[in-house]
């Protein structure tokens, strides 16, 4: 399944984005954008990986 396979794969790099965006909106203090981008992390499934792996 070549397609399910890149969906993932997009799926994580899009997560991946969101986890960037909401760590440089938390150095920020900008708490609206936080909470935003905690709901779309959430909504992809959240972080599946422990940190460092």
């Amino acid at each position: 399944m070549p397609g399910h396979r890149r969906s993932f794969f997009e799926g994580g790099h899009q997560l991946e984005k969101l986890e960037f965006a909401l760590a440089v909106a938390i150095t920020r203090g900008d708490d609206n954008r936080s909470e935003l981008l905690r709901a779309q992390i959430a909504e992809l499934g959240g972080n599946v990986e422990e940190p460092g792996t």
